[in-house]
């Protein structure tokens, strides 16, 4: 089982709230793409931090989704999700929180999510929603988020702090459970998590899903029997196919429900 990274603060909620929605507004300024296929990309963020971009087939302004990866880095696995998504239709862009560090252990995993702060972070997720805004070839206010694990957690407490968002989705993400920051939810919101995970247990995901329930946001909180943590990571001993597969179902669903329609 793989456990969770704590959460770290450091700039403080207000200021955070009041950088989102002045990105929300501003122009994006990032480093010109450098092409490494002819439907990928690498760029670098306002803030420098380097991200994995995908582009669907096609050249009319599609919706975009950002990915928040799991304590790993930004690994093969998470590229292939992201390529996933372009294959639906999707332009998917991927902030690389560690730049450039990957762990294929779980010390080196735990270590490095230790050095993310989640303020910092969220703004990061922001810049690369920003980003994408600028592109001709998205549709502008058609912009999610995904996220895994530490990325779950992350996209969530993106989710309550910016409207801006389209939809949200979360994967066995550490949730937050604050009162205040669940009531401010605006953005529609799907999670996901299995029913064996020691470090999310129930009580924890049906607090998730009651407090979700106070807001007029549409949400929808899953879990899945015989799965674990990272139960959709298809390179590690907790993949369970079965779930997966229905995860990923319900999660393009959704997406098209809130990007597509």
């Amino acid at each position: 089982m793989t456990p969770h990274p704590p959460i770290r603060r450091g700039i403080t909620p207000p200021a955070t709230l009041a950088l989102l929605a002045a990105l929300a507004v501003a122009p994006a300024v990032a480093a010109p793409a450098r092409s490494l296929l002819p439907d990928t990309a690498r760029v670098v963020l306002a803030d420098g931090t380097p991200a994995f971009v995908v582009w669907p087939a096609g050249k009319k302004p599609v919706p975009a989704v950002v990915v928040a990866h799991e304590w790993w880095g930004l690994n093969a696995q998470i590229r292939s999700v992201a390529r996933r998504l372009a294959d639906q239709g999707y332009a998917a862009i991927v902030p690389d929180l560690y730049r450039g560090r990957v762990a294929d252990d779980a010390e080196r995993a735990h270590e490095l999510s230790r050095g993310v702060d989640t303020d910092s972070a969220v703004v990061t997720l922001a810049l690369a929603a920003r980003h994408m805004r600028a592109e001709p070839r998205v549709a502008k206010q058609r912009i999610a988020t995904l996220g895994f694990c530490m990325g779950g957690g992350l996209a969530e407490r993106w989710a309550l702090r910016d409207s801006t968002l389209a939809a949200a989705v979360i994967f066995y993400g550490p949730p937050d459970l604050d009162g205040t920051d669940l009531a401010r939810r605006r953005v529609p919101l799907q999670a996901h998590f299995g029913a064996d995970d020691e470090g999310i247990p129930p009580p924890r995901v049906n607090a998730l899903r009651e407090g979700l329930s106070r807001v007029g946001a549409p949400s929808a909180v899953y879990v899945y029997t015989g799965a674990g943590h990272a139960f959709m990571n298809d390179t590690r001993p907790s993949y369970r196919p079965d779930q997966a597969r229905q995860a990923w179902a319900r999660t393009l669903a959704f997406l098209e429900q809130h990007l597509k329609r």
